[in-house]
């Protein structure tokens, strides 16, 4: 039967394709109507014949349909992309219904599209359809709503820092009232949706690196003091802290960058030393974000010194953005930095904030694309009990082929498992896009 089943589709395909290119009356059209409605004759000579749709795959029955050529990943994305789950040929398929269906297989998908109305227009009783239900549809509105908020959160703390570095930069001295004044939306945010903030710190800056890098580290770090359960108020302070971090930068010139490099916690901490507010932690931060706890880093300091809480998470959070977004060439995919900052732990890096912030990520982090078993391909959109089954939004399908609407799978319930980590970069594709 599956044999069967492959000529009805290519001769659906050569239909479809017919109807594109030749007007009714024209004698390659007739032919391949024709050859259509001898093949539904054929498959339906026992009774109704169905071919459907399920994940990625076209089936006869229980039957995956496995046929070469073209013809076959023609019909299924035409269906796919109309959101049609299986077409029933009856008998009596006639002229006139392949007519009805190859012009309705060939209309422009959209959200509106009722495949099944349209052939009900034409006239067409020789087969019936099926459609997807998809019973998400408000949620994922709704999700993507949240989405479109958080990513106007990020704009105004970008708005907000260049405001801020640019009256730096004019002598106006520096004033982060109002970027302080939004760290506990974020905050808020943390604690309501940690992946959705995490999915923010994915956003790659186009030529404002240092402003994007502020904010992302700020995520970072909030991410460590979320998982130490510290308080709101707490929370809120870490961000501050960590969101001018770098803020001595703005003091020095471009081709200045060695000076830079070693002297901007010092500039820093002057810098916030002189901003108002009982709040110390911001200039503490400044100043020992770069020293590591076992003695290393920078500025040079007494062998009992130990940087304050905020700092060592900090660090951290620097570390990390500075990984997966390096300036000097490709970054390391989030795994790879994952386990690039578990190496260091204990030497630059605190080692029980570090194995909280690992914990927080998990074995592939928010925005880490994945390639499964299947050779499907998505990006880790959360964490899941399991650290090597997060929740996934599948982008390509196991033919490499983009999908019509991403699927939201949960690898916890799935057969299908991890086996590569794919770098951005190769698939020509950014994260934070997609998420």
């Amino acid at each position: 039967m599956t044999a069967q089943a492959n000529d009805l589709v290519a001769a659906l395909a050569a239909a479809r394709k017919a109807t594109q290119f030749y007007p009714g009356e024209h004698p390659r059209f007739v032919e391949a109507v024709d050859a259509l409605v001898a093949e539904a004759g054929m498959c339906t000579a026992e009774g109704p014949f169905t071919l459907n749709v399920h994940e990625g795959r076209l089936y006869c029955g229980s039957e995956v349909l496995t046929g070469e050529g073209p013809s076959l990943s023609s019909v299924l994305e035409s269906m796919e992309a109309r959101k049609v789950e299986s077409f029933t040929f009856l008998p009596g398929f006639s002229a006139e219904d392949a007519r009805g269906l190859t012009e309705a297989l060939n209309l422009r998908p959209s959200p509106e599209l009722d495949v099944e109305a349209e052939l009900a227009a034409r006239g067409v009783t020789g087969v019936q359809v099926s459609r997807v239900v998809d019973g998400n549809a408000e949620e994922r509105k709704e999700r993507d709503r949240e989405r479109e908020r958080d990513k106007a959160l990020y704009r105004r703390f970008v708005s907000t820092m260049r405001r801020v570095s640019e009256g730096m930069r004019q002598g106006g001295g520096v004033d982060v009232s109002e970027a302080s004044g939004l760290v506990p939306e974020i905050v808020s945010r943390l604690l309501e949706s940690p992946s959705a903030v995490l999915a923010l710190a994915t956003i790659r800056s186009k030529g404002e690196e240092d402003l994007f890098h502020a904010i992302n580290v700020m995520i970072y770090a909030m991410t460590v003091g979320s998982a130490l359960e510290l308080p709101e108020e707490g929370l809120a302070s870490l961000g501050v802290s960590a969101l001018v971090h770098d803020i001595g930068k703005a003091v020095f010139d471009a081709d200045q960058a060695d000076a830079m490099r070693l002297h901007h916690p010092q500039a820093g901490a002057d810098i916030l030393a002189r901003m108002p507010g009982d709040d110390r932690a911001p200039m503490l931060v400044a100043f020992e974000h770069h020293m590591g706890v076992d003695g290393s880093g920078w500025p040079e300091r007494d062998a009992s010194y130990f940087p304050h809480p905020y700092s060592r998470m900090v660090a951290i959070a620097d570390r990390y953005e500075t990984l997966t977004k390096s300036r000097s060439g490709p970054g390391l995919t989030p795994d790879r930095a994952v386990a690039r900052i578990l190496s260091e732990s204990g030497t630059a890096l605190d080692p029980v904030f570090t194995r909280l912030f690992v914990r927080a990520l998990g074995v592939f982090p928010v925005g880490c694309w994945v390639r499964l078993s299947d050779h499907a391909v998505g990006v880790v959109r959360d964490n899941g009990a399991d650290p090597l089954r997060p929740k996934v939004r599948l982008i390509y399908d196991a033919r490499g082929l983009e999908l019509h609407e991403p699927a939201e799978i949960d690898l916890a319930g799935d057969t299908r498992e991890i086996v590569e980590v794919v770098d951005e970069l190769q698939l020509a594709e950014a994260a934070a896009d997609r998420l």
